[in-house]
């Protein structure tokens, strides 16, 4: 996440500069889907990949697309990636639309320093939110951890 805070923040900066109305219009797209899904109970995550890398795209710097493709891939393929993601889901832990709406209005304007700042905000907010999800996992671990030992001291349970 460190990683994609100054990637991903750099990437839609230049992708401010070239953008096309018709990747706009997807990234569009993407956004209402994220809606939909978090609506639908669903975690957006697809839209919410697509959305990313479609910027890097949009950055036209093949650097950069690859840098976030391979950061996206890692999500997926690392065992403490993937162990964190899925304490976040089970956290209903999801895309958060006005973030992505926020670096949408950006890039709309064209504006790199503001879709650097919106970038960098959104995947700030997705660390508190990770970071958030393993907080809840630890709480439930040490209530289950206190429940157990209280039943071993209550009268009549002990063996």
């Amino acid at each position: 996440m460190e990683a994609r805070i100054l990637i991903e923040g750099e990437a839609a900066a230049l992708a401010a500069q070239h953008i096309t109305a018709a990747e706009l219009d997807a990234l569009d797209v993407f956004v209402a889907q994220i809606g939909a899904a978090n609506h639908q109970g669903g975690a957006g995550e697809g839209p919410d990949e697509a959305f990313h890398r479609l910027i890097a795209k949009a950055s036209r710097n093949k650097a950069m697309e690859l840098a976030v493709g391979n950061l996206w891939d890692l999500r997926s393929t690392s065992p403490d990636c993937a162990l964190l993601h899925e304490k976040a889901r089970t956290a209903n832990v999801e895309p958060v639309v006005d973030e992505h709406s926020a670096i949408l209005q950006a890039l709309r304007a064209h504006d790199p320093e503001a879709a650097r700042r919106a970038m960098r905000a959104h995947l700030s907010q997705v660390i508190e939110h990770l970071l958030f999800a393993i907080e809840q996992d630890a709480v439930e671990q040490a209530r289950a951890s206190v429940e157990s030992t209280r039943r071993r001291y209550l009268p009549g349970e002990a063996s």
